[in-house]
């Protein structure tokens, strides 16, 4: 039965078209993908079936075509079922009929199909409507900064390599060349807790960006998409949780995770999980992810690092994050800021060891994570940062045909 189908049969789809479960920045493992769910009856469920099996073997065989027409008759046969309109449009993606292949993906979401299924299609939907557009001279949309904007912005780098500091630095100078900054390097901190707290003490503008040494920033734009999104919450980043469960943010998974990153794909392009991106900003989240957060001086100040139990290098941000959160301050996830996250972490025993303190110092608060298993993440792969942008956009304004 179609309801019975998973990772046997879209995995390979997925993993085919540039979307699926990966690894991509670290924050997790792989996962398969779950069965898609409905309830097939009547006499021509097991057509269905047959026909979408034999139509998703032929997209696994390149032969487009021929799995767009078993598609095609697979939703003659079931016209109530999600599942065919989807591979119908991952025909028409490969084909590069875009605008067919956003229509197709638009009419598997009107079904009600249900996670992860409906996010796999809303990113493809998306996806397909970004090339669509491009094809035809649509570049993305460029926030600029009102004349009321005029706060000042102080960038917090703990770092220990002179390359990467230096091509950071070099990075938030263009970006920030509108609005009064400051770049602060520490390059001796005794762990990140104790280095933030430092260049805390040294910052004098308005807004503080605590930011890795091995990020990219590549929204244009970034002073005025900063500086807006903080007019609203107390605390953004760009990767966060509505509900902190365990000792990682992504443990609650879906639908509590929201944001996204990038990450280098292989052969050009970037790799994008879509943690959760349906509006603007996330407000309401318990953790962020800290390769890029910030937060007015005041704050960040008032709720500070604890360098004491944190004397390392993990659960700065986790610990942070949730003690704004506690402080019924709004943590945000900033889900139109573009961020490539070029280097992974590693879950070692020095992690283990801060989660414990994490756990312990938070105990009662934090909801254990009962019964884990590893959030299922949707990827996508995107050719250019005009396509990453426009697709975000689509991601942001909901379903719809792309013409």
């Amino acid at each position: 039965m179609i309801a019975k189908l998973g990772a046997r049969v879209l995995k390979p789809l997925l993993r085919r078209l540039g979307i699926g479960t990966t690894q991509a920045t670290g924050e997790a493992r792989t996962a398969s993908v779950k069965p898609v769910e409905s309830n097939l009856g009547g006499g021509k469920s097991n057509d269905a079936e047959d026909l979408y099996q034999r139509g998703t073997a032929a997209l696994s065989a390149g032969n487009w075509s021929q799995a767009a027409l078993m598609a095609q008759q697979a939703i003659t046969a079931e016209p109530g079922l999600a599942a065919p309109q989807y591979l119908l449009g991952c025909c028409r993606m490969e084909q590069q009929e875009y605008g067919a292949g956003a229509d197709a993906f638009a009419r598997c979401l009107d079904l009600n199909p249900s996670y992860p299924l409906s996010l796999h299609a809303r990113t493809h939907h998306a996806l397909c409507s970004a090339r669509f557009e491009l094809e035809r001279g649509a570049a993305p949309r460029v926030r600029v900064l009102s004349a009321n904007e005029t706060c000042s912005v102080s960038v917090i780098i703990c770092s220990i390599d002179p390359v990467r500091f230096a091509r950071v630095t070099a990075m938030y100078e263009r970006l920030l060349a509108e609005v009064p900054h400051e770049i602060i390097g520490i390059h001796d901190a005794h762990s990140l807790c104790e280095g933030y707290n430092r260049g805390l003490r040294r910052a004098r503008n308005d807004v503080v960006v605590f930011s890795h040494d091995d990020i990219e920033i590549v929204s244009a734009d970034f002073a005025a998409r900063l500086l807006q999104s903080l007019a609203s919450h107390d605390v953004i980043g760009i990767a966060g949780t509505r509900k902190l469960m365990g000792a990682a943010w992504h443990l609650a998974g879906h639908p509590h995770l929201q944001g996204q990153v990038g990450a280098l794909a292989e052969g050009g392009g970037y790799l994008v999980p879509i943690y959760g991106v349906t509006q603007p900003e996330s407000g309401g989240l318990q953790a962020l992810d800290g390769l890029f957060f910030a937060a007015r001086r005041d704050i960040a100040r008032r709720i500070g690092f604890d360098e004491a139990t944190f004397d390392g290098w993990h659960f700065y941000d986790l610990d942070f994050s949730f003690r704004a959160w506690i402080e019924g301050l709004d943590c945000a996830t900033c889900n139109h800021l573009l961020i490539v996250h070029h280097l992974v972490g590693q879950y070692d025993e020095k992690w283990h060891k801060y989660a414990l303190r994490f756990l312990d110092k938070h105990k009662g608060r934090v909801e254990p994570a009962l019964n884990h298993r590893t959030p299922e993440f949707v990827t996508a792969t995107v050719r250019s940062i005009a396509e990453w942008q426009l697709m975000t956009e689509h991601l942001i304004a909901g379903t719809g045909a792309a013409r």
